[in-house]
This record gives C-alpha cells, structure tokens and sequence, in this order.
C-alpha cells in the first residue's frame, strides 16, 4: 500500500468525527462519511478503508496458516 494511504489512514483513525461515525454505523453522520460526498474525494477515509481492508486480509492469511497447522 502506498505509504502516503497509510498516513493518511492512521489521520483518519485519530480523527474524532470519523471515530463518531465508526461507532454508530446506522446513523446518519456514518451514512455522510462513507457516502460518495465524502468517501470518494477524503483522502484519509480512503487510506483508513485501505488499512481496514489489508488488515482483514491479514487475520484471514493467519487464520489459514494456523489451521494448517493443526
């Protein structure tokens, strides 16, 4: 990833609006962050959904690697 994303995510990570948002997914300031009007053009919710997308994949590599090992 590119690490200006990585920057920008962990911005979005700190950021308390963004945070509000996060915590109530059924609300209406969720539904403005992630909305085209915002999700598409902020830089720092784009690299946070990036951070949130690779570390899923992430827990998914090491979740197959330890049940091949069982």
């Amino acid at each position: 990833m590119n690490p200006i994303y990585r920057v920008f995510g962990r911005v979005c990570e700190n950021c308390p609006v963004c945070n509000l948002a996060r915590e109530n997914p059924n609300g209406m300031l969720y539904k403005i962050m992630n909305s085209p009007l915002h999700g598409s053009w902020c830089p720092a919710w784009k690299g946070y959904k990036k951070l949130e997308a690779e570390g899923q994949l992430k827990r998914q590599q090491g979740e197959r690697a330890n049940n091949t090992r069982s």
